[in-house]
């Protein structure tokens, strides 16, 4: 599956209102639509700057042209964010903002700040005053859960008194953010302690916080299998083709998947010091160094790149800091060898166990994930409300847990509960629910956008005959995923897990065939596929709420 930038254009554009990519927020009629006259005032060679008038008064229309250092669609979001912001103190107004329907260009329509000037150029004796204003900006932002990911003193100007930041460009959540792009924020914060030394303890204190917030956030992403084979694929084009435009691609697709994805920072970063970048390259290889410190390869590549730099000062801004430690009191604890042992022995069902800390998969599960990312990738999509009937182990939930809103499982067995239980106090997933019972016993109230059933499907058969069909459309609200045997025969042949299988009648009225036109009266099929296990029987089957 490869999703193209035309596609995620077309999907931001469609998932969001009018206003969130054409808006006003301080005086209507502050348009594109209303300009009456424009001209060029700066010509740079991805970006061009018009001067423009409304009504009699002077503005800036900056527009942004597709290239390999912008990806339009994260702009889009960052003035998205800017939309939402309940302060947006020291920030440029922004009238009115748009993405071409192609995705070639992004447009802005903001306040001529003509009258000011950069405030690197300021006199010294008026910096602390103006570093302070600067600091009092980026804050406010952060305080609302975005970050400025470019905050660099360029990006700020003055008009002798007041200070203005320039460039929302990447005005980004947490979410939405990458490891580097935390990195080269902390980094633009050591620009401004250098252009202002006595503002250090303010930008200390906000650097600190900040990376406490990277180590919570990107310390328990989860391992992405997606972005795993994103990597392989780029890693064969790279190798096998010599294709290293189509390999960057995945490179950086990988980590739309998974921010925290070091495999990526070091293929980007063998990209770039193939082109000559060494300072972009060290950058990169920084990333992925601090992502996985006891990776000899990624330790080996960083060295070398620091060695073939002439000197210290080239390395510029951007800075080495501490490596990402992942939990590292509860990885040596009692507790947590206890736990992995616990998973790693657990035989129902079939030992599907993982990695408590990264959530890679072990064992069977390894094997299942593998088929899920041939032929239901879908199951690795984000969500808002997953539901996971017959949650087992509580991989799945655990998966989704970093992103969804909320996560909900059912399962029967109460010790596999106990033990996710465990697992989520570990992890501080607080976005879990568990119910111990099964699909039938479990009240219906809600909504969900995902919806995966784990070989338990032939089991809410039995409880509803083919009115689960009706059952399941009540609570979907996008979409379903199920992996489960079609084959009536098969389940008498099994009758000894469920005494209702011997049922000639209702096994006989159980196939493929039925269970499709049934599931079509509320849901598209969008894929079947075998499922990996017990591969003549079993099948992974992709629904989507019509």
């Amino acid at each position: 599956m490869r999703i193209t930038d035309e596609q995620i254009i077309e999907n931001l554009v469609s998932q969001s209102s009018e206003s969130d990519y054409n808006y006003s927020h301080v005086e209507v009629g502050i348009t594109f639509n209303n300009i009456t006259s424009k001209e060029l005032f700066k010509e740079f060679s991805t970006s061009r700057i018009y001067k423009c008038i409304i009504n009699g008064r002077e503005y800036i229309n900056k527009v942004i042209y597709k290239n390999p250092n912008m990806d339009l669609k994260y702009v889009l979001k960052s003035y998205q964010n800017y939309r939402t912001l309940m302060s947006k103190e020291g920030l440029v107004d922004v009238y009115d903002f748009r993405i071409s329907d192609c995705g070639e260009k992004f447009e802005v329509l903001m306040e001529d700040l003509s009258k000011y000037y950069d405030v690197e150029n300021a006199e010294e004796n008026y910096r602390s005053q103006l570093a302070t204003q600067i600091l009092s900006i980026i804050k406010n932002i952060t305080k609302q859960n975005i970050i400025p990911v470019d905050c660099g003193i360029v990006n700020f100007v003055t008009d002798g008194n007041n200070v203005k930041m320039l460039d929302l460009d990447f005005l980004l959540k947490w979410n939405e953010v990458t490891y580097f792009n935390i990195k080269w924020f902390l980094s633009r914060l050591e620009g401004i302690k250098t252009w202002c030394p006595s503002i250090s303890s303010g930008i200390d204190e906000l650097a600190s916080d900040v990376n406490t917030q990277k180590i919570n956030f990107f310390g328990l992403m989860p391992y992405n299998p997606i972005a795993a084979k994103l990597i392989e694929e780029g890693e064969r084009l790279l190798i096998e083709e010599n294709n290293s435009d189509e390999a960057l691609n995945k490179f950086y697709k990988a980590l739309e998947f998974q921010p925290s994805c070091a495999a990526a920072y070091n293929n980007l970063a063998a990209l770039s010091w193939n082109n000559d970048e060494n300072l972009k390259t060290l950058s990169l290889m920084e990333c992925a160094f601090e992502l996985e410190p006891d990776n000899e390869i990624y330790k080996a590549n960083y060295y070398d790149v620091v060695r073939s730099l002439d000197n210290e000062s080239k390395r510029g801004n951007f800075y080495l800091t501490n490596s990402l430690s992942i939990l590292p009191a509860k990885e040596k604890s009692e507790n947590y060898i206890t736990l992995q042992k616990e998973i790693d022995n657990y035989s129902y069902p079939s030992n599907y166990a993982y990695d408590i800390i990264t959530l890679k998969p072990k064992g069977s599960l390894e094997t299942r994930v593998e088929y899920f990312v041939k032929y239901t990738p879908e199951l690795f999509d984000r969500c808002n409300n997953f539901l996971s009937i017959g949650s087992s182990l509580g991989y799945m939930l655990l998966f989704h847990s970093f992103r969804a809103e909320k996560c909900t499982g059912i399962e029967p067995d109460s010790k596999a509960n106990e033990i996710v239980r465990s697992v989520t106090s570990l992890r501080n997933a607080s976005n879990i629910e568990l119910f111990t019972g099964t699909f039938k016993d479990f009240e219906k109230k809600e909504k969900y956008d995902l919806i995966w059933m784990g070989n338990v499907f032939q089991y809410m058969y039995v409880d509803y005959s083919w009115k689960v069909a009706e059952e399941l459309a009540k609570i979907s609200s996008g979409k379903c995923i199920i992996e489960a045997p079609f084959e009536g025969d098969f389940l008498k042949q099994q009758s000894n897990l469920n005494a209702n299988w011997k049922n000639e009648q209702l096994m006989n009225d159980y196939s493929f065939k039925r269970f499709t036109t049934e599931m079509e009266k509320y849901f598209k099929v969008i894929s079947a596929n075998p499922s990996g296990t017990d591969p003549l029987n079993r099948m992974l089957v992709v629904l989507e709420r019509k």
